[in-house]
Parts: C-alpha cells; sequence; structure tokens
C-alpha cells in the first residue's frame, strides 16, 4: 500500500522574515540610505543658504528694511503736497453756499482707506487752525473793519489769491468768515485743526475802534498752538490745483490718485505681502506705514494758444508753466529729426516739427530754503516730460530757408504735477532663498518619519532572527508560557 508523503504546511508569510543580521541589512540598506541622503542633502541646503545666498538675503532684507525707513519720510513729505491741496487759504472774504467750515478728514472725493479696510491714520491730512469771522451780515462796514485788522494781523492780503504779506504768519493759520444770527456781537473765533469746539474766542466789541495789539496776541495764541510736527510747513496762500497756470491761462486741475496702497509691491512667491516676509526689526512687528503709502498727483488740461513758430526765433516760442508761485519755461515747439543719425554728411536731413500736448513735472517742498521757500520745481531733468504733437515734417533745409507755422487756437494741453516726496515704485531683488529651506524642511521630514519607523523595524529583524534560530522571542521573560525557560 502506498503511502503519500505527508503534503508540506506553507509558511506563513511574515515581513523582513531573515535568519541572520547580515541578510536584515541586506534588506535595509535602501531605507538607510534615503535617512543619509536626507541628512547630507538638508545640511547642504542649510549650508547652501547660509554661506553662498547669505549675502544675497541680507541685501533683500536690509533694501526692504531701508525702504521702510524713508517711506515713513515720504508720507511725512508728501503728507504736505495733500496738506498744500486740501487746507491751504480758501477764499478769504467770504464762501458762497459754504456750509462747513472745516475741510474733511480726507482730499475731496478720495478714499484713504488702507487695504485692510481701516482708516489710513498714517497720512490723513491735518489742517492748521482756522479763525473765523462772525458777523451778522459780513458785507457791512463794521465787519469789513473787523476783517481788514485780522488779516493785517495773519498776514495775508485781502484781496483773495494773492501772496502773504508774511508767509510765516499767515502759513500758521487760516481764516474764514460766517453769517450769525441777528444780536451776537462781532466775534473771531478759533478751531484747532479739525475740531468742533472753539479753542479761543475774542469778542470785538469796538469795530471801527479796535485794538489791534489785542488783536495781534489772540493770532500768536492760535498759531501757536500748531502741532510741532508741522512747525516746518506754511499752508500756501492757494491750493496747488489752482495755482497752476500754463501761458498765461490758468489750469482746471484737481487732485488725484496716482499710485494705491502697496504700489505693486510684492513679494515673491510664495508669499504675497513683503512685510509678511520680513517684519523686520525685531522680527516681531512691521515698521510703520510699512505697504500704506499711496502716491496723490494733480492733474488737468487747459486750452492755450500755441505761438506761430520760426526756427530763427526760438525764445518766441517759449511758454511759461507756473506752478504754486514757481515758473518754468517750456518749448512750445520741438525740432526733431525724422531718421537715425545714419544718413550721409552733407545730405538733406528729413525732420518733424510738434507742438507741446502734454507736461509732467514734479515739485516739492525744500524746508532747508525755509517756509517761506514755498513749492520748488525739481531740477532732475527725469522729473520733466514734455508730450508732442507732430505738426509737419520735411528737409531742415526748408526750416531754415524760412519755412515758418502760424499759431494753433484752442490747443487742449495736459498738466500733470507730481510730488517730488511722494513714494516711489520700489522692485525688490529676486529671492529664491525660501525654497532652499523648504526642501531642507522636506529632507527633515522624510529623516523623521524614517527615524520613527526604522526602530520598529529592527525590534522585528531581531525577533525575526530569534525566532528562526529556535530561540524565544525578545520579550519571552515577560511571558507567562515561557516563565522557567
Amino acid at each position: 500500500m502506498d503511502t503519500k508523503p505527508p503534503a508540506k504546511q506553507r509558511r506563513r508569510y511574515r515581513p523582513l522574515d531573515v535568519k541572520t543580521w547580515f541578510e536584515g541589512f541586506l534588506r535595509l540598506i535602501g531605507w538607510i540610505l534615503v535617512i543619509i541622503l536626507s541628512v547630507i542633502t538638508g545640511a547642504l541646503l542649510v549650508l547652501y543658504e547660509i554661506k553662498i545666498l547669505n549675502r544675497h538675503d541680507t541685501d533683500f532684507r536690509d533694501m526692504h528694511f531701508d525702504q521702510r525707513i524713508t517711506n515713513d519720510i515720504n508720507n511725512r513729505y508728501h503728507k504736505n503736497f495733500l496738506l498744500a491741496e486740501q487746507c491751504s487759504n480758501p477764499d478769504p472774504v467770504y464762501f458762497p453756499g459754504q456750509t462747513d467750515l472745516f475741510p474733511t478728514a480726507e482730499p475731496l472725493g478720495l478714499n484713504l482707506m488702507a487695504a485692510d479696510g481701516n482708516p489710513w491714520t498714517e497720512i490723513l491730512p491735518v489742517c492748521k487752525p482756522v479763525i473765523v469771522l462772525e458777523c451778522t451780515n459780513i458785507l457791512t462796514a463794521a465787519c469789513n473793519s473787523t476783517r481788514e485788522a485780522l488779516y493785517d494781523a495773519v498776514g495775508i492780503q485781502l484781496t483773495s489769491g494773492t501772496p502773504y504779506i508774511n508767509c510765516i504768519r499767515a502759513g500758521r493759520v487760516r481764516v474764514g468768515a460766517t453769517s450769525v444770527p441777528a444780536g451776537r456781537p462781532i466775534s473771531l473765533v478759533a478751531y484747532l485743526e479739525d475740531a468742533i469746539m472753539p479753542y479761543d474766542t475774542l469778542v470785538i466789541n469796538s469795530p471801527f475802534e479796535i485794538n489791534t495789539t489785542q488783536v495781534q496776541e489772540f493770532v500768536d495764541r492760535v498759531a501757536t498752538a500748531v502741532n510741532s510736527s508741522s512747525v516746518d510747513y506754511v499752508q500756501p496762500s492757494t491750493q496747488l490745483s489752482s495755482g497752476i497756470y500754463l501761458a498765461g491761462v490758468q489750469v482746471v486741475a484737481s487732485l488725484e490718485l496716482l499710485a494705491g496702497a502697496r504700489r505693486n509691491l510684492r513679494a515673491v512667491p510664495p508669499w504675497t505681502v513683503v512685510s509678511n516676509l520680513w517684519p523686520w526689526p525685531g522680527m516681531n512687528k512691521r515698521c510703520k506705514n510699512s505697504g500704506k503709502n499711496p502716491a496723490y498727483h494733480i492733474s488737468g488740461n487747459v486750452n492755450i494758444t500755441i505761438p506761430g513758430f520760426s526756427l530763427a526765433h526760438p525764445d518766441d516760442t517759449l511758454i511759461a508753466l507756473t506752478v504754486a508761485g514757481g515758473t518754468m519755461l517750456l518749448a512750445a515747439w520741438n525740432v526733431a529729426p525724422l531718421a537715425p543719425k545714419s544718413q550721409e554728411l552733407g545730405g538733406s536731413t528729413d525732420v518733424t516739427v510738434s507742438y507741446l500736448s502734454g507736461v509732467q513735472v514734479a515739485i516739492g517742498q525744500v524746508p532747508l530754503l525755509g517756509p517761506c521757500a514755498g513749492w520748488q520745481f525739481s531740477a532732475d531733468p527725469s522729473d520733466v516730460h514734455l508730450a508732442y504733437t507732430e505738426h509737419w515734417r520735411g528737409s531742415l533745409a526748408d526750416l531754415q530757408a524760412g519755412t515758418t507755422f502760424r499759431p494753433i487756437v484752442d490747443q487742449m494741453v495736459t498738466v500733470d504735477v507730481r510730488d517730488v516726496a511722494a513714494p516711489r515704485s520700489f522692485a525688490l531683488p529676486s529671492y529664491g532663498g525660501m525654497y532652499y529651506i523648504f526642501c531642507a524642511f522636506g529632507m527633515a521630514f522624510i529623516w523623521m518619519v524614517s527615524n520613527g519607523l526604522i526602530l520598529f523595524i529592527i525590534i522585528l529583524v531581531w525577533w525575526n532572527i530569534r525566532s528562526n534560530k529556535g530561540l524565544p522571542p525578545i520579550i519571552y521573560r515577560y511571558m507567562k508560557k515561557y516563565r522557567g525557560w
């Protein structure tokens, strides 16, 4: 009788079922290499970041830090640009239809809000004190007598829009006038900045026999109440937008937003805001005004007569641009070569003759020249841009022979007045160091996970080696069935 050999019992699968430590090492060598390579790669990335990219990263951080320091200064001086437009002395005689004696907390038509929706308190213009002349009828002789004494003490003239008599005194306060109910005496009421309650009041009991010393002392008290941060700033006699003239014609202009809060200042991906990347100094707070720096400009247009053109009399084509009392001469015509300078010497040269169609200039307050210097044109040629529209093209010989052009009547010219202290566009260098840090973090994560698992893997290998050698498990002393083994 044939007997079949007993079927071999299939051995149950066990992970890492090895018999020796060498065999276990061969099974785990790939895992061990991953751990070693992650440590080496992460160390090299950090070393590269610290030793090689450190200077580049420092430049990135320092440039942004310097920009935020100068940004605060720019905002302080650019604030004067807003003050000169919003807080200048209006018509000091009478304001028909005016119901609000105080300027709004922001330029008219503009919404000074930060990107996060909070009020823009860092650059809100704070106007100088205003002295309001209160009369029952401000056109009476008694009121005019009081007005004359007030204007003389303040340092402004009776005629609206004329320069100050004393720019230091007149620039410290503003004047206004309003009608009050009958029965109230003629009074001078002072309001500090945009306060609602009066700061001081002077009652004029004898308007035809005014004590000028008393009025002078009253104005002095109000003038000395100016915020110390505004001492160097003097209010212009007229708004900046109202004091722009081209060829003797007033430009119809207004204050407008030129660049928003961020001014296209962005960090490289994955960051979106630079201040989130480098909250310096202290690394725990952001610099004041960081990322909150809009720029404003005054823009408008005017219809003027372009003077006649003659190549023999170029000075006759100069027209004057006046801004805040300063004057700059501009060329109403421009002659430019039509082709590059690659033509043969002695050959005929074609040119284009163009007339003025656009002006862009920059002005700024110069504190070093004193408060009465007011606003000056920027001397930097890059701040002056003139746009011309082509009118004629031909040979230079024809112009030299006496070709002339008649005046162009009612030609519209756009005028753009910018502030040299306005925050400029700012570009940071390309920064890629964060990607090395991210890679190092990734390698550290791989090392951490691998190290945690390798401890359990080594225990499993040890367990299998003892089991395959017929030895009890590594924890047999704590098991009941091996008690006494």
